[in-house]
């Protein structure tokens, strides 16, 4: 008896998976672009002059007057310093289309996100 009931069971759930779900492709009828906002950074270089005092004597000649190369005047030395700065701004960029379909009466809406709209969306519906 239980082989019997089993059998029953087994074969009512295979009938009801065959007959109960259908496959399909649904139209889309709205796409909205993915945007993501990233922030680039341009390089700059910005440079400013300072002066130093020379650690060389005058008396001396031809000797390097300013260790990082700078010019002598009275006594001191002008030395140009820079560092890179970054200007940064915000792009948008766009990531991919959220597609939606409706699947018919009852089943309601599906979406699907994508890498450019779609013209249908797959799905399988029971019933």
């Amino acid at each position: 008896m239980n082989k019997i009931v089993t059998a029953l069971v087994a074969l009512g759930l295979a009938v009801s998976l065959q007959a109960g779900t259908v496959k399909c492709d649904f139209p889309v009828y709205k796409s909205e672009p993915i945007w993501k906002t990233v922030i680039k950074k341009i390089p700059k270089k910005e440079c400013w002059e300072e002066e130093q005092k020379s650690a060389v004597n005058f008396k001396d000649s031809g000797s390097d007057a300013c260790n990082s190369g700078g010019i002598v005047i009275s006594k001191r030395c002008v030395v140009t310093k820079c560092r890179t700065v970054y200007e940064s701004y915000e792009e948008k960029i766009l990531v991919g289309y959220k597609n939606y379909a409706k699947c018919g009466v009852g089943c309601g809406e599906i979406t699907k996100i994508a890498d450019c709209k779609l013209e249908t969306i797959p799905g399988t519906v029971s019933y």
